[in-house]
């Protein structure tokens, strides 16, 4: 901004710097289902929203990483399970289970983590940390603040049917077989046993008229 004052024909000029400020970031955690069975995908989204001055999309890029704590009170440690960069690389943390992790960046400023045949060690509250990056009017990145999203829990319950549905395909199976065996086993008995003695009963019967006859 250029300033003039004007006194006794002398004209004097001040620059006076004016300082922008950026945009302000707020990210946030969203799902549409927090109870999920196992076996079954969750997702999560990791939300930003920005307050202030416009940015391009070109302008700006984040660091994203999700964490879950396994607990319902927030006192345990948080683990890290995935993470990714300002260039698009991702990290995932080496898991024990069976379930298997996916993130991606699925608009500017959306991140959705999934979460594939979830476990029961999958529940708890989960959370994402956003580092902004923000390219100035001469072309250089600055890294901004990070920003911690509030947690939201997920709860993982256990199918009833599905987790007693093969025990008791596998129990009927066998109940089935172990009849059929049971009822092959007692008709050759009956068979076979019966048939010697009708053949003694009928020894006997011609012993007793052959005596007669004597």
């Amino acid at each position: 901004m250029v300033v003039f004052f004007k006194h006794l024909n002398v004209k004097k000029t001040i620059f006076v710097p004016i300082f922008t400020a950026g945009p302000v970031f707020n990210v946030s955690v969203h799902s549409d289902n927090l109870t999920i069975y196992q076996g079954e995908l969750a997702d999560l989204l990791c939300i930003i929203t920005t307050d202030g001055m416009t940015l391009e999309p070109d302008d700006m890029s984040f660091d994203v990483s999700w964490f879950a704590v396994r607990s319902f009170a927030l006192d345990r440690e948080p683990v890290l399970l995935a993470s990714v960069d300002r260039r698009g690389i991702v990290t995932q943390s080496r898991r024990n289970g069976s379930s298997d992790l996916s993130l991606e960046r699925i608009s500017p400023l959306e991140f959705r983590l999934r979460i594939h045949g979830c476990e029961d060690h999958d529940f708890g509250n989960h959370y994402c940390v956003v580092t902004p990056w923000v390219r100035s009017a001469t072309g250089v990145w600055q890294r901004e603040p990070d920003i911690k999203a509030k947690p939201i829990f997920l709860s993982v319950k256990m199918d009833v049917l599905n987790a007693f549905k093969y025990p008791l395909l596998i129990g009927i199976g066998l109940a089935t077989v172990i009849g059929l065996l049971s009822c092959l086993i007692g008709y050759c008995s009956s068979r076979w046993c019966c048939k010697k003695e009708v053949q003694e009963t009928r020894r006997e019967r011609r012993r007793l008229m052959s005596m007669e006859m004597d």
